[in-house]
Parts: structure tokens; sequence; C-alpha cells
């Protein structure tokens, strides 16, 4: 199901239960979103307020859980290995409210969940999300680490979910380009390859702003996400030029239908 990024056909996974499939096919149904989620969800021992927006923890029986993990499988088959190289991957889309978030955060927790030490970065430091959909809080994060702050004290793990831990946002900066384009968030990101298996990064939409070209510049490898009947064509073209012109190594396409 992984081919090379190009729009009209590539895609590591469509993002949609077998459900909403069917409806589609069938006219008469009315085409769901994805099948409903159970409420309440399975607490995280130690996290009870984690969103329900983390269905691979809270909600693993779930259609959308298995497409996420099916998704796991696709990135385990043709890109990830334990080389630093190829350890560090950010997800990237053109405009907001397509899912960059829930998308990342529930890769970090199927990863997680096959022993894979996990560290999930959130990049996105304009309207970062990360450390509410986990329920965590820190003292720092990685502003504090990009102006110097030692990475240890920006991490925390996240309770429930053994394997996984966070870098949140942290404080606000007034000018995240600047901060982002410095030296140090390769040394950050370096220092975070020694002590973990993978590192997956949250951007910013690339359309709004040049942070995500610098984020996915650091972290070598980028996940294209388009959203459907959201994300426009031409966007998508653009971005994907950038990332190639900027020398990203684009694994894939995943269509979200959430």
């Amino acid at each position: 199901m992984l081919r090379e990024p190009t729009l009209d056909s590539a895609r590591i996974m469509d993002m949609r239960s077998r459900d909403a499939h069917r409806a589609h096919d069938n006219p008469r149904r009315a085409p769901p979103e994805a099948a409903p989620l159970e409420v309440p969800g399975r607490e995280l021992p130690g996290n009870a307020n984690a969103s329900d927006e983390l269905v691979a923890a809270r909600f693993p029986n779930h259609p959308r859980a298995e497409e996420l993990r099916a998704l796991r499988t696709q990135l385990l088959i043709r890109w990830f290995d334990a080389k630093p190289a190829r350890a560090t991957l950010a997800i990237v889309s053109p405009g907001s409210g397509e899912g960059r978030s829930y998308t990342i955060a529930n890769l970090a927790v199927v990863f997680s969940q096959i022993g894979v030490r996990t560290l999930l970065i959130d990049a996105d430091l304009r309207a970062p999300r990360l450390h509410r959909i986990f329920d965590v809080s820190a003292p720092a994060g990685l502003a504090a680490a990009l102006a110097g702050t030692p990475i240890s004290e920006a991490i925390v793990p996240v309770p429930g979910l053994l394997r996984l831990s966070l870098m949140p946002a942290g404080q606000l900066p007034l000018h995240p380009q600047e901060l982002l384009s410095r030296p140090r968030f390769a040394d950050v990101l370096d220092e975070a390859r020694r002590s973990f298996d993978l590192v997956l990064l949250d951007t910013p939409a690339a359309g709004r702003c040049s942070d995500a070209q610098m984020i996915c510049y650091r972290a070598n490898n980028a996940m294209l996400l388009a959203r459907r009947n959201r994300t426009r064509v031409d966007a998508t073209k653009k971005l994907m030029r950038d990332m190639k012109d900027t020398g990203v190594n684009l694994v894939g396409t995943v269509i979200n239908s959430f």
C-alpha cells in the first residue's frame, strides 16, 4: 500500500473505517465519519484525563485503532529501522484541522506498544495540542530546550504508556521560526536519538508559516498528511515540492478521512 509519495496515487493508507467504506459504496447509507467511539473509553493508569483522541490507547478494539496499527506496520516494513538517520519522522500537512496531532499522537502510542522507545515532540510552537491530548505538563519543553535547557528537563514520561515520553512545546516564544532555525535544534534531535529508538514530531500548518519546513529539514524524514474533502490539491502539490527542494525524504502520504 505504501508507494512513492506522488499526489495522485500514493498513500500509506486511507484512515477510514470499513463501515465508512461500505457506506461510501452504498448511497442509501449515510456515510459516517467512522464507527462511534464507546464512551467512556479505557482509562490509562495514572492518567484518567487523557483525551479520547488517543484511540489506540483508550479504544484499542475500535476500527480506527486497527487502521493506525496498519499504518505502523507499513512504516515498519518500508521505512523504520534502528539506524539514527531513520529514527526521526515529522508529520506535515498544508492547513489546519487536517489531523496532524491526532495522527502523530496515536502513532507514538502504537509504536510504544510494541516496545519501541518513543519520544513525541510537539514542535508546533504556535498552537500546540499534544500536552492537552495526553494531559501532561512539564516545567520546560521544546522551547526551553532550544534555548539551552537540558533536554532531560524538557521530557516527561506519559503515564499509563510504557516506553512513551513527551516533550511538549513549553512556553510559546515570540519568534518561533528564529528559535527553530538555531543549530541547537539539531543538537536536541541528535541527543534525543541517542536515548530513544524513534523520535516523532508534530508541526504547525505548513501553508501558514515556514516552521514546518525547518522542522522537517532537521528531522530528515516527513510523512505528508492530507484530509479528504478538506486539503486543497494545489496546496498539497506545493508542499511536496517544498519538501523535495529542501532535501526532505518524504516516506509517503496518509489520506485522513476522519
